[in-house]
């Protein structure tokens, strides 16, 4: 049901990118895991719902599988749609995407699907892509070779520079640069948070990254 529920709201956060951190959130003055809270937008609960992957490393996982469940009193949650956040600079483009402040800019680099560059299996009945560079889970695409994919996250901080491991942004393919969104967090904290589509493989995708290190990536798909 709640599958159903989140698939009826996906028209309304397609159209707004700050709309989709609405349901993202963490447990103010307990650690940095976000977690997408079901219960977000209903005011009348005091104990939401909340699913979340692990607090370090990259969870990939449908709504309800390999995840983590709690209940939270909605006093405790901190969304990320609550949190300052790094404007959008009007110098973007669709495949340079920046971000900034006064101290802080993520740029957010995105590419066509470079075909020479990886290894695709497919089926040798129905032609879909079975695999890409060994990994069968191929997340924002629906059986169809890619057309998008990210080229490079780099942040610019006041100590120096970060560029994501390339492990943190393989395999996520399709982005949308109309729904990247980057939340401020306490103690060098920020949270970087997407949601992109072929317009079937819909996913969200959120970074966090604590003292200018990508601490976690939480992936939900499949709804």
């Amino acid at each position: 049901m709640k599958q159903i529920i989140l698939y009826l709201l996906i028209l309304p956060l397609c159209l707004s990118a700050q709309t989709q951190q609405g349901f993202f959130g963490i447990i103010e003055g307990a650690g940095n895991c976000v977690f997408f809270d079901w219960d977000a937008h209903d005011h009348r609960r005091e104990w939401h719902s909340v699913e979340y992957g692990t607090e370090t490393g990259i969870t990939k996982t449908f709504p309800g599988e390999n995840t983590r469940k709690s209940e939270v009193h909605r006093s405790r949650i901190r969304y990320l749609a609550d949190m300052p956040q790094l404007e959008r600079q009007p110098q973007s483009t669709d495949n340079r995407q920046l971000y900034a402040n006064d101290t802080l800019c993520v740029e957010i680099r995105l590419q066509d699907f470079q075909l020479s560059e990886h290894v695709i299996v497919k089926d040798s009945l129905t032609g879909f892509v079975r695999s890409i560079d060994g990994c069968s889970e191929l997340i924002g695409t629906d059986g169809n070779l890619p057309q998008r994919e990210y080229a490079s996250v780099i942040l610019w901080h006041p100590a120096g520079r970060l560029e994501f491991p390339p492990t943190y942004i393989a395999h996520l393919y399709e982005p949308n640069p109309d729904n990247i969104t980057v939340a401020i967090g306490k103690k060098n904290t920020l949270f970087i948070s997407t949601l992109n589509s072929d317009g079937a493989g819909g996913y969200y995708a959120v970074w966090t990254i604590k003292d200018y290190q990508v601490k976690s990536l939480f992936v939900l798909y499949g709804f």
